[in-house]
């Protein structure tokens, strides 16, 4: 009897512990939970967010890349150690090689239209000024690119990548303030310009620096969204041609002379041109001028006959995403288009303006027109 009680009582212990095991939630474990692992996350882990849903069509295409193994990117952005993480980085996630050739945008529209004529395409996508996109849009040489997963992201864009072409040829990867940009030292505190219309005083001849209109279309970006909206008009930049303007070739000579105290203001230069000068402590900072502040964007398009037309569009969806613009706008020290991006602007480059006035694919296009017509260069070079 001792024997079949103590059997008994066994029992009662076992279907106890079977009935707790059974109440226990799915995917519990009674052990207790591992230490954090002290190795860092493989940069390949995760597909980014724009990856994730396993289109089938999508998928299609980054096997296609894959097979196609490179991308030949034509880029006035990704200089030096920008390309350099820009391009790891998308390596790193896709096992693609990025090839990078650097230089402007006008030179490159005259070498892929090269390409063409000879059919023998080498780029796959160029990014450069909205101006010039536009104009190799126009001329024939890009395509859309509207079927990428990442355009349908709700609400996560500070600035919308059709803003500058609502068919999908030029989709903005970055935006940047064009600031009129004062050197510290020179300008004190009380002596800057309060608006545009102030820069034709004569107190402020012979000392405002802009980028060269028969070579830059940075001029035209800072004025003509104002005219077109009713701010300036054409007289008063006409009349700017009395201030004695000084004129350098491109945009980042304006906050190397400013950072050098060789001129005390300068107009055209964006926030990418500022950020190395003002990282090493260059004294100078943007101001806004009560008109408004322009901000510009940078397109990039995918070439027509790309010799590696999926990487293309894998490269472009990718640069849009979180991690594509993370690496990016770091690089670059801006802020990102997108809302979920963290913004790395130094301080000096961060203003409030009264307007913050986004170029739109009609500004793109008229200021194309403009600077194939020299308006600027008949106005102040003549």
């Amino acid at each position: 009897m001792k024997k079949l009680r103590l059997f008994g009582t066994i029992g009662i212990i076992l279907l106890v512990g079977i009935l707790m095991l059974s109440c226990t939630p799915a995917g519990t474990t009674s052990q207790a939970p591992a230490p954090p692992s002290s190795k860092p996350a493989s940069s390949t882990a995760a597909a980014p967010a724009s990856d994730s849903a396993q289109e089938p069509a999508w998928q299609k295409v980054i096997e296609a890349a894959r097979k196609e193994g490179k991308l030949n990117l034509y880029s006035f952005s990704m200089v030096g150690d920008i390309g350099l993480q820009v391009s790891k980085a998308f390596e790193n996630r896709y096992g693609l090689k990025v090839d990078i050739i650097t230089g402007r945008g006008a030179e490159f529209i005259e070498r892929i239209k090269t390409e063409e004529r000879l059919n023998q395409v080498t780029a796959d996508i160029m990014d450069g000024s909205s101006t010039h996109t536009f104009n190799l849009k126009a001329a024939g040489a890009t395509v859309s690119t509207l079927d990428i997963p990442v355009l349908r992201e709700k609400n996560v864009w500070r600035v919308d990548p059709l803003a500058a072409d609502p068919e999908g040829h030029l989709l903005v990867q970055r935006s940047h303030n064009i600031s009129t940009w004062i050197n510290t030292n020179l300008i004190k505190p009380g002596q800057e310009p309060k608006s545009f219309r102030d820069l034709a005083k004569p107190e402020w001849k012979g000392k405002i620096l802009l980028p060269d209109p028969s070579v830059s279309t940075s001029s035209l970006i800072v004025f003509l969204p104002l005219v077109d909206r009713g701010y300036l008009d054409m007289e008063f930049i006409r009349s700017l041609k009395d201030q004695d303007l000084k004129f350098v070739t491109g945009t980042p000579d304006i906050v190397r002379a400013l950072s050098r105290g060789e001129m005390p203001l300068g107009l055209g230069a964006s926030d990418t041109d500022a950020a190395p000068f003002l990282a090493e402590g260059a004294p100078f900072k943007a101001i806004a001028l009560e008109e408004g502040t322009v901000a510009n964007v940078n397109p990039g398009v995918v070439v027509k006959g790309a010799p590696h037309p999926n990487t293309a569009k894998l490269f472009t969806n990718w640069i849009l995403g979180v991690e594509g613009q993370t690496v990016y706008t770091r690089a670059l020290g801006l802020a990102s288009i997108r809302k979920d991006v963290s913004d790395f602007r130094h301080p000096n480059s961060v203003v409030n303006p009264k307007r913050l006035i986004i170029v739109t694919d009609e500004d793109i296009q008229r200021q194309a027109k403009a600077f194939r017509d020299k308006v600027l260069v008949d106005m102040w070079r003549r």
